[in-house]
């Protein structure tokens, strides 16, 4: 084999490895990173349905709104564990009238309707953050829920 193909093998063999290892490097981070997030989720919930034993509804959307408020990061984890922690929060908490003012998402003009619902709660609390009206979603997953239940 002469020097010129034998160096263009070599060369090809050197990339082939370091994509393979940075793909390693790679899977690596996200398992952990993933690992983190899930720990992190976990934590809240049981966070939010503790505290919840004690809150009504209301409430525990009143406490999740204060808690975005410290922190409005809007990374993909905190809206994460915020969700989360709202969600186990209002699975445990006493019942009142928050369903009463979700407008329901069972169709396009119902879930454009709800994403201009939650903008208004947000700005009525004085967060304008893009990231504020995702936390409504654990609130329109309970309400659809517990309407599901009693149909």
């Amino acid at each position: 084999m002469s020097g010129s193909k034998r160096n263009v093998w070599l060369i090809v063999g050197l990339m082939v490895g370091l994509v393979a290892l940075g793909s390693w490097i790679g899977w690596r981070w996200l398992q952990r990173a993933f690992t983190g997030v899930m720990a992190e989720s976990r934590q809240n919930y049981e966070e939010g349905r503790v505290l919840g034993r004690s809150l009504t509804a209301t409430a525990c959307l009143d406490t999740a709104f204060a808690r975005h408020a410290r922190a409005p990061s809007g990374s993909m984890s905190q809206q994460i564990t915020e969700g989360v922690f709202l969600e186990g929060c209002l699975q445990t908490g006493t019942p009142d009238a928050l369903c009463d003012s979700v407008p329901p998402t069972g169709s396009l003009s119902q879930m454009m309707r709800f994403s201009v619902w939650s903008v208004e709660q947000c700005g009525a609390r004085g967060l304008t953050d893009r990231n504020c009206p995702r936390l409504l979603q654990a609130v329109s997953n309970h309400c659809r829920r517990g309407t599901a239940a009693r149909g």
